[in-house]
């Protein structure tokens, strides 16, 4: 019987190690006005400082998970190594005489390009040149610009879906790309603004879900979410029932039961029931970014001011406020296996 239990406890050891090792170690980074803060996800304590040039707004997660670009001043894009905690390059839009500004950002699958939604200008003659608003492709490494397509003024925010073969425009409307021939190419037009929906989707938090991206918008009547899977780019829309809670952005929690959003509250919404169960204010005041750990325990509200707190996901007490170095704008979580 001894070599039973002997086998027992060896096989205890191989299964907890193998839990051990599939455990993820998360990291926060808030995205602040020249500088990315690295929150340590198990001691909710700041642990670096990555200096950057201007105000963050549009970030991508490469798909080993060891670089994060992120967009600033609406032209620059830096590359950052999540290892090293630092820029190792930028690149700026801006060039042949022609000052860009980017409001939506999306990776490419290989990395080696991305795509923004871009307004520019220029000047002729004295005369200042507006030029029509386009998603364009461009090189990471030299920020040039690679090819582009029109599209419809007020074009905010990016989706890549299919590993980059369908780019999802949003703005009044959705409108899909498709990027795999020589010309990049409006395919699809899903309609938006004739249903009401009112949408500001600057946070989307899809490599936080998992591949998901989620969007709330707004009709007169109610709340509703917008998600998006990245690997098959099937839309799900889900009505909320009750008094609409204000916010600006929501995060999946990762059983993908509940979601949180955060404006002046935090508030959780129960996804298979589509409405609101609780709602706490945000004592330090309004947040634009909300986050949750990879085991769903915490809840992490920030941006808007220059504080961040983190939250019991259970009770939704405050466990820790968190004095950052400037105001934010966004709060993205990049989790690895230990």
């Amino acid at each position: 019987m001894r070599w039973q239990r002997f086998v027992v406890l060896a096989l205890c050891g191989f299964v907890c190690a193998g839990i051990a090792r599939t455990e993820a170690r998360d990291r926060l980074y808030y995205l602040g006005y020249e500088v990315i803060q690295v929150i340590d996800g198990d001691t909710d304590a700041i642990v670096a400082d990555i200096p950057i040039n201007g105000a963050t707004r549009e970030v991508g997660l490469t798909a080993d998970r060891k670089f994060l670009y992120v967009a600033t001043n609406r032209h620059l894009v830096h590359k950052v190594d999540l290892a090293a905690n630092r820029v190792v390059s930028t690149v700026d839009l801006s060039g042949d005489d022609w000052d860009r500004f980017m409001f939506g950002f999306a990776l490419d699958a290989d990395g080696k390009t991305a795509y923004g939604a871009l307004m520019s200008r220029t000047a002729s003659k004295g005369e200042v040149v507006v030029g029509k608003p386009v998603v364009a492709q461009f090189d990471l490494a030299t920020g040039k610009v690679l090819r582009s397509v029109e599209v419809p003024w007020g074009v905010a925010h990016l989706v890549a879906v299919k590993g980059g073969k369908t780019i999802y425009a949003i703005g009044q409307d959705l409108y899909k790309i498709d990027t795999t021939g020589a010309d990049m190419k409006i395919v699809e037009t899903v309609p938006m603004f004739a249903k009401e929906m009112n949408i500001l989707p600057f946070w989307d938090y899809a490599f936080d879900n998992g591949g998901v991206a989620s969007m709330n918008y707004y009709t007169p009547r109610a709340m509703g979410l917008l998600l998006v899977d990245q690997a098959t780019g099937n839309m799900q829309d889900i009505v909320l029932t009750g008094e609409p809670a204000m916010a600006y952005s929501v995060v999946l929690a990762p059983d993908r039961k509940k979601a949180y959003a955060v404006m002046d509250d935090l508030t959780v919404i129960d996804l298979e029931k589509k409405t609101y169960v609780a709602s706490v204010p945000i004592k330090e005041g309004t947040c634009y970014g909300v986050n949750v750990s990879s085991d769903g325990r915490k809840i992490y509200a920030g941006g808007g001011g220059s504080t961040l707190t983190v939250f019991d996901a259970r009770t939704l007490k405050p466990i820790k406020v968190l004095q950052m170095a400037s105001d934010g704008m966004d709060l993205r979580r990049v989790s690895v296996p230990d």
